[in-house]
């Protein structure tokens, strides 16, 4: 393994907060991936394209127009095991490992990238308190064999960028993140538990009316349309215990 000089690391740091533009922003990550052996960045928000549109969350891409376009009219996002792993993973994979354990459709999502000769790749998850979860995904043609200290070097570049463009380019609409009551996250717990309103009520020790009109409050907090609703986005908003 080679010896470690940070200077290389900081530099990119240094370059990726002084740029003024995402443009810049993409450039300075791109000088320092390809030392890496990796020639292509996918960097943005992981939200359902079904709920939220392109325009109003962190996007940014050099892949080829075309297969972005292929992407966004198959919603490929919601089949990517790409991107369902960095949802739930706290550390950097490769897509090899997340499409071993896809689904049929899920494999074609990752073979769509393999026919522009993006075949070998890592994703960097981002996750952090009051932000939505998102991803760093950087691809080449050849695989890549690197070390555990330059996977780490590669993320904590690949943070700096994602958190300078969500930075610059935020607050985005639907990233005011909802605050519930107490009595508000109580409620949307229980449902989440298979309770009903009756059953809520006597635990709580409160009407039903009560449980009722608590739950459409947090419902509206959340922009959610009914109660299986109201359950999943505070999960997924990690308001609540799954």
């Amino acid at each position: 393994m080679r010896d470690y000089d940070g200077s290389a690391v900081l530099a990119a740091i240094r370059s990726i907060n002084s740029a003024e533009t995402p443009r810049a922003t993409i450039a300075a990550l791109s000088s320092f991936i390809e030392g890496y052996g990796f020639e292509r960045i996918f960097l943005g928000q992981l939200v359902n394209p079904a709920n939220v549109p392109l325009k109003d969350i962190l996007y940014v891409s050099d892949w080829p127009e075309e297969l972005q376009a292929r992407r966004r009219s198959q919603m490929a996002i919601l089949h990517d095991p790409i991107a369902l792993c960095a949802l739930r993973s706290k550390r950097p994979f490769t897509w090899a490992e997340a499409r071993a354990h896809a689904s049929s459709m899920g494999r074609r999502v990752v073979d769509m990238v393999h026919d522009y000769g993006i075949t070998h790749g890592m994703m960097f998850p981002m996750h952090a308190l009051q932000s939505i979860s998102g991803g760093v995904s950087l691809g080449g043609p050849c695989k890549t064999e690197l070390s555990v200290l330059q996977v780490s070097e590669l993320e904590i570049v690949c943070q700096t960028a994602y958190y300078h463009l969500e930075a610059m380019l935020g607050p985005f609409p639907y990233q005011r993140l909802a605050e519930l009551s107490c009595r508000e996250t109580e409620c949307v717990q229980f449902a989440a538990a298979g309770k009903s309103n009756w059953e809520i009520a006597r635990i709580l020790g409160v009407e039903e009316d009560t449980v009722k009109k608590t739950l459409g409050r947090a419902g509206t907090k959340l922009q959610a349309v009914n109660r299986a609703h109201i359950v999943a986005t505070a999960i997924a908003r990690h308001l609540i215990f799954p």
